[in-house]
């Protein structure tokens, strides 16, 4: 005959039992997805800025979607998206999910449903960047100076994911939001909960040298403070600080 207080105790220490591995694996999750969104990688492998080799990019925002403002001279003279627009000066490059982009943003179960599961993803593509971008609404215009490997970088991983027909033309889905001036394209990729458009744009800034976490940029804002400490703003900034070195060397 057993004692009550025996089986009850054995009982709960059978429950305790069966709640640590539970536990463990929890912990262990959480540290996984910490360190996959959090330890730092590698800077990419790619020149700096300097003041004799430099190219401004502009990353546009409304605080919760980016897009990339590049000029056209970046890009060849027969590249598909200069014999879309060849008046173009620049291009205001975003990328994000096919039906929620094409949306008004104000449905939040659209928006969620792009997250999970994997949805068809989209260019969208405006020429004259630093106008068209006002279709985002209250925006920051945070310039990024990149140097010329690093604007070839950037072309050839928008290439990556830019999608042609058989003549060698973006393959046009509808109208963008900037009228008469953008467009939508099909593009490669999916988007989903570890590619959200923020995250990438801040893989397209990789490409260009800008060592930023991309894994970790759901929104536009924390991406933006990343790349205002690693990354000078502006040709002009580095101009004026080797200006400013060669003075003090003078002296």
């Amino acid at each position: 005959m057993g004692v009550p207080g025996e089986a009850a105790n054995g009982g709960r220490s059978l429950s305790a039992l069966s709640r640590r591995p539970v536990a463990a694996t929890l912990t262990l999750l959480l540290v996984t997805v910490f360190a996959y969104l959090y330890l730092p990688l590698p800077a990419p492998n790619v020149s700096p800025p300097t003041a004799d080799d430099c190219v401004e990019l502009h990353l546009y925002s409304n605080g919760y979607h980016s897009d990339i403002g590049a000029p056209a001279s970046i890009f060849p003279e027969d590249h598909p998206l200069r014999r879309m627009y060849p008046e173009a000066e620049s291009f205001l490059i975003g990328w994000g999910d096919q039906a929620f982009y094409l949306s008004d943003g104000a449905d939040l179960w659209l928006g969620l449903d792009a997250l999970i599961p994997p949805s068809p993803s989209v260019f969208h593509i405006a020429y004259n960047a630093a106008p068209s971008s006002a279709y985002l609404g209250p925006n920051d215009d945070s310039g990024i100076a990149v140097s010329r490997e690093g604007a070839a970088r950037f072309v050839a991983f928008v290439d990556r994911f830019l999608v042609l027909d058989a003549q060698g033309n973006p393959i046009r889905t509808s109208d963008g939001k900037v009228v008469g001036r953008s467009a939508f394209l099909r593009s490669r990729g999916s988007f989903h909960l570890l590619q959200v458009c923020n995250q990438w744009m801040a893989r397209a800034l990789r490409a260009a040298g800008v060592n930023v976490n991309a894994r970790a940029a759901w929104l536009a804002g924390p991406l933006i403070r990343q790349v205002r400490k690693v990354q000078p703003t502006s040709c002009a900034a580095l101009t004026d600080a080797s200006r400013a070195s060669h003075a003090q060397a003078g002296r």
